[in-house]
């Protein structure tokens, strides 16, 4: 998801020095591109005509701009979360991607049938955790829930291009 670090770090390093770049991104005319390459990304993979990769890192990087949009105007100019958050979001991202993703077609046997047991067990799958990050964006109230959210998604989009790479 190489896009939605890249979009994590610039986002960071526009909230950290105040550029005027940052109005335009919190702007209604901001939230629609994120709504339209959200729905974009999310009809693309569902109907197949995208690898996982893309349309997740799709997904990813569109809410976080309609997170970013949405979000900006109720808060104030200084909040961190709008610093951190992206931080946290590019290193948790990059992490997976190096010591796992990147690495899974070294997997001993052993690993392999222990990813697989996870992916059966776990709770929530692509759809939950897209449907979590979805609901995530509308409740502004608790202003930890997106990075929840995401969490999950990075996490599941981890186990399941994980076993794609391992099957193929």
């Amino acid at each position: 998801m190489i896009a939605f670090i890249i979009t994590n770090l610039l986002l960071a390093a526009l909230v950290q020095t105040h550029t005027p770049w940052l109005t335009l991104l919190a702007t209604p005319g901001a939230l629609g591109i994120g709504c339209v390459a959200m729905l974009i990304s999310l009809l693309a993979g569902y109907l197949k005509k995208r690898p996982t990769l893309v349309w997740h890192d799709g997904f990813a990087t569109s809410g976080l701009l309609i997170w970013f949009a949405y979000w900006k105007p109720l808060f104030n100019d200084d909040a961190p979360m709008f610093f951190l958050y992206p931080l946290y979001f590019a290193l948790i991202t990059l992490f997976v991607t190096l010591t796992l993703i990147n690495k899974s077609a070294d997997f001993d046997l052993e690993s392999v049938k222990s990813l697989r047991y996870l992916d059966k067990i776990i709770r929530f799958d692509i759809n939950t955790s897209i449907i979590f990050v979805l609901i995530s964006l509308v409740i502004t109230r608790h202003y930890a829930l997106y990075p929840i959210a995401i969490t999950f998604f990075v996490l599941r989009h981890t186990i399941t291009v994980c076993l794609e790479n391992i099957d193929s």
